[in-house]
């Protein structure tokens, strides 16, 4: 009866916060700082933006539980004495996640990616396309009821194998608000690397 008591009044106690996993359904906008290294020609300085999401599927609608989709497109682009030069990549797909405690998820997903360019100088222009798959696996984690930390690791099959890592910290101001800042960096097994810097803004529902 007692711990009955302490708990009710705990859950009473203004500003009083219970730990919870990490939240699923969320969308995000990202200011991104990106710097992509080609093999032979140097660094080139970008930036850009990013718009995300993801949301839990309803189990009653599905055989498996803890199921999510997910979405995620970059934009960057450079405009250097002339030369300009845009890239785009997507990345969609479907999840699991598993709790391992009750502020900590892994997940593990599996995604369609893109990738499209497109250069232009004096007067000339080039684009690009590809399309593959990827699959990944992340660590979600609730530190403390306000902060959030994020890693995750994909391969990409593109036709130069890719590895992108994230990492990703964000302070919920509200169950509905946070703010983060984040690192990213893919590694092509030869020609380009690309390093990203973002600032994001998150609502979760």
């Amino acid at each position: 009866m007692r711990k009955t008591v302490i708990a009710l009044a705990m859950l009473t106690l203004p500003g009083a916060v219970l730990a919870e996993t990490p939240n699923w359904n969320k969308v995000d906008a990202s200011y991104l700082d990106t710097d992509v290294g080609v093999d032979g020609a140097g660094d080139l300085s970008f930036d850009g933006f990013r718009v995300g999401g993801s949301a839990a599927i309803n189990p009653d609608l599905v055989v498996l539980d803890n199921l999510f989709v997910f979405a995620d497109f970059d934009s960057v682009s450079n405009d250097d004495s002339g030369f300009d030069l845009d890239i785009d990549f997507l990345s969609a797909g479907i999840g699991s996640y598993k709790h391992l405690t009750e502020t900590t998820d892994l997940y593990a997903t599996a995604s369609f990616e893109r990738v499209e360019s497109e250069a232009s100088a004096f007067g000339l222009s080039e684009s690009g396309s590809d399309k593959t798959w990827g699959i990944g696996i992340g660590l979600r984690s609730m530190l403390t009821p306000n902060v959030e930390v994020d890693a995750k690791l994909d391969y990409v099959a593109f036709d130069e194998e890719l590895v992108r890592f994230n990492l990703s910290a964000f302070y919920h101001v509200t169950k509905n608000v946070s703010f983060g800042l984040g690192y990213e960096t893919h590694r092509e097994t030869q020609d380009l690397d690309v390093d990203s810097l973002s600032a994001t803004v998150r609502y979760s529902f």
